[in-house]
C-alpha cells in the first residue's frame, strides 16, 4: 500500500538579523561587535495529512503560506522540527528541475548524474531513451549544458525528471517548458506520469487546475491548514485535463 502520513508536523527556520533593519543599527552593531539577533519563523505549523493510493491532493494558498515548504518536507529535503512523517512508496519530487545539475558537465553526464540522484543506476539504454525524447541532435549529448539555450536545457531536464513512473508524485506548480513546439509532447508525458502515480500532491495558485485533477484541496495559511475541501465529483482520469484546459 502506497501511503503518506504526516502527524502534527512543524518546521522552524532560524532567521538571523531579523530586527537589524536600520542602517544606523547595522553600523553600530559592527562597531561594537553586537551579536546578531535571531528569531524563529514557523514555516509549517502542526500539519496532519493522511493519504493512500488514489489520493490527488492540491495545496493552495497565497505566497508564503507554506505550500512549497510542505512539499519539500514530504520529499525529505527538510527534516521536520517536530512531528512525524512516514512514507510508503518511492517519491519523485518535481520541485526544481535544475537541482543537482552542473552546467559545465556534458549533457550525457548530467543525465547520468540526475538518474543516480533519483536512485537509479544509469544505463546506455536509459540515457538514449531520455535523449530521444528531447528531439535534440545526437551530437549535442557531448556538449556542456552551459552551451544550451534555455529551451534546450529545459528539454533535457524535463525528459530526465519525468522518465520513470512514481508511486508518489510531488509537483510544485504544473510544469511547463519554454519551447512551444515541445510543450504539447511534454504535457502529454506529464499527464501520463500523473495518471500512473498512486498519490499526487500538487501545489498551485491555479484553482481550476486543482479542481480538475484533485480529489481534495488543502488551503494553507501561514503554514497551518485553514481548510480541506473535497472536490465533487472526484477528479476523473488525468488525461481529461488537457481537453478541459483547451
Amino acid at each position: 500500500m502506497v501511503s503518506i502520513s504526516l502527524r502534527n508536523v512543524c518546521l522552524d527556520y532560524p532567521l538571523y538579523g531579523a530586527y537589524d533593519y536600520s542602517l544606523k543599527r547595522r553600523l553600530l552593531g559592527r562597531l561594537i561587535r553586537e551579536p546578531a539577533e535571531m528569531r524563529i519563523i514557523r514555516a509549517v505549523d502542526d500539519v496532519t495529512i493522511e493519504a493512500e493510493t488514489g489520493a490527488r491532493i492540491g495545496l493552495a494558498g497565497p505566497n508564503g503560506s507554506g505550500k512549497s515548504t510542505l512539499l519539500r518536507l514530504i520529499a525529505g529535503v527538510y527534516p521536520p522540527s517536530s512531528g512525524g512523517i512516514a512514507i510508503q512508496g518511492n517519491v519523485v519530487p518535481l520541485l526544481g528541475l535544475n537541482a543537482g545539475v552542473n552546467l559545465d558537465f556534458v549533457a550525457e553526464d548530467n543525465i547520468a548524474l540526475l538518474l543516480r540522484i533519483s536512485g537509479r543506476k544509469p544505463t546506455r539504454t536509459m540515457i538514449d531513451e531520455i535523449w530521444a525524447f528531447t528531439e535534440l541532435e545526437t551530437r549535442m549529448q557531448r556538449l556542456p549544458l552551459r552551451m544550451f539555450s534555455s529551451g534546450m536545457l529545459m528539454r533535457v531536464l524535463f525528459a530526465t525528471a519525468t522518465a520513470f513512473p512514481a508511486d508518489i508524485l510531488l509537483l510544485d506548480e504544473w510544469l511547463s517548458v519554454v519551447d512551444e513546439h515541445f510543450a504539447e509532447k511534454a504535457e502529454e508525458r506529464l499527464l501520463n506520469l500523473v495518471s500512473q502515480a498512486a498519490i499526487v500532491i500538487i501545489a498551485s495558485h491555479d484553482q481550476p487546475l486543482l479542481r480538475r485533477i484533485c480529489t481534495s484541496v488543502i488551503n494553507l495559511d501561514h503554514g497551518r491548514i485553514a481548510s480541506i475541501v473535497t472536490v465533487e465529483p472526484p477528479a476523473t482520469h488525468a488525461f481529461q485535463l488537457r481537453e478541459q484546459r483547451a
